[in-house]
């Protein structure tokens, strides 16, 4: 099965709803849908959708913000039912791999919950603070970030590199 990244469109709209819609709601609040839906609207940051076999199975977004060297991952999801098939490990790397192309980014932060702090973790992510309930009763939002030294840059490259091949 081919699997791609490519720039999100307005025309997406429904299918990445419909991706936030299948992570309710153990990963996403009721409540953040509203605030989903308004970002993709007019998304603030590069947004992309990961395609497989012509249907959207995921969507993530991230900045690059020049004047702090500092990086950051927004609304990045996978279809429920495709958890734990390298999707989600595909979409981060794209995402890491695009923002360290940039040598002035020093960090990449990110927020999360409890149910998928440790996936980021396995990538180097560390967390900095818990707010409990912090996206809605029973989901905690973790704050992480990821230090960029130049061993952290060179294992996301090299692993960017072999999801392109």
């Amino acid at each position: 099965m081919s699997v791609y990244t490519r720039p999100y469109h307005s025309v997406d709209e429904a299918a990445c709803l419909e991706v936030f819609d299948s992570n309710v709601p153990k990963y996403f609040s009721t409540e953040e849908r509203e605030e989903f839906e308004t970002f993709l609207k007019l998304p603030s940051c590069v947004y992309l959708v990961l395609e497989q076999s012509g249907q959207i199975v995921g969507c993530g977004g991230y900045c690059v913000h020049q004047e702090s060297g500092q990086g950051d991952l927004c609304w990045g999801m996978v279809r429920r039912e495709l958890h734990g098939t390298g999707l989600g490990k595909r979409l981060l790397l794209e995402r890491l791999g695009r923002i360290v192309q940039d040598p002035q980014v020093t960090s990449i932060r990110l927020d999360t919950s409890q149910h998928t702090c440790g996936f980021f973790a396995k990538f180097g992510f560390v967390t900095l603070a818990i707010i409990l309930n912090g996206y809605g009763p029973d989901l905690n939002r973790y704050d992480m970030r990821l230090w960029l030294d130049e061993a952290a840059r060179r294992r996301i490259q090299n692993a960017y590199q072999a999801i392109q091949a």
